[in-house]
């Protein structure tokens, strides 16, 4: 058989709380069986003893009354008052019968059976007496019935009731022996109960102080010291000192020690690793050789997943780089497990980049041919790529809706019709331009009623329209500078969310880990909440057994009681049950309290046991929500890795599109530019548009409100003669964007032409 010392925590605790138990069981048992003595003994007599006394004390009261009957009907003088007095005889014989025919049923003893029979035979020597007096007081011989009572029924009377008395004296000796013993046997069962508690209180002590001791020696020091250690431990804490006994090396505080060494060292070896990786020095490795057992197969394989990871993180930067130069020739390999979700995520961003490609190709190919009825396809992208289309796409719809209010205005120009304007609202560029474009046909109004009334007018209009051009090219250089700042923050941008995917997959990492554990604590307590409940199972037991005790002790003195009412009630012959009921009942109340006192005891272990149970129960909770809270991170951290992935691809293409809008404000500013050269040419010509004026078309409001100077001026047309010759031409702004390169003014006109 195993000693002592090999024996486990578990085996040592079940024997010394078997031991008790068995114990409390034994003290259970004794207790039982004393006071199912003790009640077989107060059933004995409650419902078969003391009736006997009672049915014999109602056969002395019978007795009594019909001797007092007698007495009254000797009284009376009139028939009909005499006649109830003889039914009170016959109804009080008919009681007699009744209470002598259960004592017949009842007794069983010799004794009892000799008395009784004595009874009897006085009963019927004096029922014979009776039945002369009712005759004699039915013929109206009172005197001789009076004789008849006061000399031989008296004697016989009290013959009879002597006799029954002497039967009540029996039943009283045989209650007084039965309440001896009934003291004897609770006497003996408090007394075993107390030595049986007094040895499982010594066997409770001895059993806790070895357990605690043999605890203690295993632990090597206190269990909070050594919980707090195991919880810095957990924890991540990993400085603390631990102080041991001398020669102290098989403890639980000394393994703590050395596992705490040896994580130490484990973790060193992984700071050092992670530095030289920071460092950039991704080639280094942990040393598995200098560590035992799993803590170098845990450092071999760390530093496969870190190569691992490392190889998937350069195939990742190679291929993007490749995309970031536009070649999606490259494919990312097919990786095992979760590390597919990384091959779909890159096969989603080059499915992205080629389809927002092609839409973007596609947009501007047909803007290059002057067709804006192109619109890309919203429904095939999500985020910022849809955003992006559907930005493109309102571009295209401005740009289309824009060019042909331009071309409606300028072949109304061509036309010479002058009341036309673009009244739509446009943002931006395509606002100026609108502006431009209206500025230009009220200018042109203006001009041409100008010209019709005076050169001066002409040339003050042309000069008016230079500087609006130039106004206009100088805010359209101010926009061009704003889109290459912009393009500018989206670079910066563009490299925050890359660091921020990079950071999402390393707490995605770190968040997987987490779930593991977790799942792993959640697990041990789940097996903890499993041992409570069934300790908290046999508590209860117990707790019911006392119960019963409790039960049987608290009926035994409700008996007790009732046997001493009944006793009270027979007077003086119930004097001697009395105070057997008494003793009875103040035994049942001694048993009553011991067992609430062990019921109290054992009700606060269960308790306790309760609040343990539901303390753990609680934490089992408390782990499984853990559990489940970090696998629902792990869920998010993954969707924030692959989102912010793919939102640094979106916004590289976003910065791309800044930047050609960036190439064609600079287009614009130059064509604007050119129109304002366009513009102080106008002066040269004014003397051409004297004459070919009078074929543009303008609103009759304006015709109307330029007739009157018109007039005045004509009146002074003589003096038009000597005015000042037309400015001569002015010269072309120096000033071109940075970001064009001069053309010939020839393909300028042309585009001017077309503006």
């Amino acid at each position: 058989m195993a000693s002592a010392k090999n024996m486990t925590v578990a085996t040592r605790l079940a024997l010394g709380f078997g031991a008790i138990i068995a114990l409390m069981i034994v003290i259970a048992v004794v207790g039982v069986t004393s006071l199912r003595s003790l009640d077989e003994e107060l059933r004995n007599i409650v419902e078969k003893e003391f009736p006997k006394t009672v049915y014999a004390n109602n056969v002395i009261e019978g007795i009594n009354d019909i001797s007092r009957v007698m007495r009254n009907a000797l009284l009376e003088t009139a028939p009909e008052k005499i006649r109830p007095e003889i039914e009170a005889i016959q109804k009080n014989r008919g009681v007699i019968r009744e209470n002598l025919e259960k004592l017949h049923e009842m007794i069983d003893s010799d004794k009892g059976k000799a008395a009784l029979k004595v009874v009897e035979d006085a009963r019927n020597i004096y029922r014979a007496s009776q039945d002369e007096f009712i005759k004699l007081m039915g013929s109206g011989k009172q005197e001789e019935a009076k004789a008849l009572l006061l000399s031989r029924a008296r004697a016989e009377q009290r013959t009879y009731r002597d006799a029954v008395s002497k039967l009540v004296d029996l039943q009283t000796e045989s209650l007084s022996k039965i309440g001896a013993e009934a003291d004897v046997h609770a006497e003996r069962a408090v007394l075993i109960t107390i030595v049986l508690s007094i040895i499982a209180l010594i066997v409770a002590v001895m059993v806790g102080f070895l357990i605690v001791r043999n605890l203690m020696k295993q632990l090597g020091g206190e269990p909070d010291a050594a919980a707090g250690l195991a919880l810095k431990v957990a924890s991540g804490d990993l400085t603390s000192e631990v102080v041991l006994r001398a020669g102290d090396s098989t403890s639980i505080m000394a393994a703590m020690k050395q596992m705490q060494d040896a994580i130490n060292g484990f973790v060193a070896a992984q700071n050092a690793m992670s530095k030289k990786h920071a460092d950039g020095w991704i080639s280094d490795r942990m040393n598995a050789s200098l560590f035992p057992g799993t803590y170098g197969k845990m450092a071999t394989e760390l530093n496969e997943l870190v190569a691992s990871h490392i190889a998937v993180k350069m195939k990742i930067v190679e291929i993007i780089s490749q995309y970031a130069r536009g070649d999606f020739t490259a494919d990312m390999p097919k990786l095992p497990g979760e590390k597919a979700k990384i091959t779909a995520a890159l096969d989603s961003v080059k499915a992205s980049l080629l389809a927002i490609s092609s839409e973007v190709k596609i947009l501007a190919e047909a803007g290059a041919q002057g067709d804006f009825s192109k619109r890309g396809d919203e429904a095939k992208f999500e985020f910022m790529f849809r955003e992006m289309v559907a930005n493109l796409n309102k571009l295209v719809d401005t740009c289309d809706v824009g060019f042909n209010d331009v071309v409606r205005v300028a072949q109304a120009l061509a036309d010479a019709d002058l009341t036309q304007s673009i009244t739509k609202d446009y943002p931006g560029l395509f606002g100026q331009t609108k502006d431009a474009v209206n500025t230009t046909v009220t200018n042109l109004k203006t001009l041409v009623n100008e010209v019709k009334t005076s050169v001066d007018s002409i040339g003050t209009a042309s000069k008016e329209i230079a500087s609006g051009n130039t106004d206009l090219s100088q805010r359209t250089e101010e926009q061009a500078s704003s889109l290459e700042e912009t393009a500018a923050s989206m670079e910066e941008l563009t490299s925050t969310v890359k660091q921020n995917s990079e950071n999402a997959k390393q707490a995605n990492q770190l968040a997987h880990s987490a779930s593991s554990v977790a799942e792993k604590g959640g697990a041990v307590v789940h097996e903890v909440v499993g041992t409570m409940s069934a300790i908290n199972e046999s508590s209860r037991k117990i707790v019911d057994i006392i119960s019963v005790i409790d039960g049987i002790a608290f009926q035994t003195n409700i008996l007790a009681l009732n046997a001493a009412v009944e006793a009270a009630r027979a007077g003086e012959q119930g004097r001697g049950f009395a105070v057997v009921a008494a003793e009875v009942r103040n035994l049942a109340q001694r048993s009553a309290a011991a067992a609430k006192e062990i019921k109290t005891l054992i009700g606060d272990s269960v308790d306790k046991v309760e609040i343990g149970t539901k303390l753990v129960d609680d934490a089992g909770k408390t782990m499984e929500e853990i559990v489940n809270a970090v696998k629902r991170v792990t869920d998010i951290m993954s969707e924030i890795s692959a989102a912010s992935a793919e939102q640094s691809q979106g916004i590289e293409q976003v910065n791309q599109a800044i930047t050609q809008m960036d190439e064609v404000t600079q287009q614009n500013a130059a064509l604007v530019e050119e129109a304002a050269a366009a513009a102080e040419s106008l002066e040269e010509e004014a003397q051409n548009l004297t004459r070919s004026i009078s074929v543009f078309k303008m609103d009759s409001t304006v015709q109307r409100a330029l007739a009157a100077p018109a007039a005045s001026r004509a009146v002074a047309k003589p003096a038009a003669k000597h005015a000042p010759a037309p400015a001569k031409k002015h010269a072309a702004p120096a000033g071109k964007p940075k970001a064009l390169p001069n053309k010939p003014a020839k393909e300028g006109e042309e585009e001017w032409e077309e503006f």
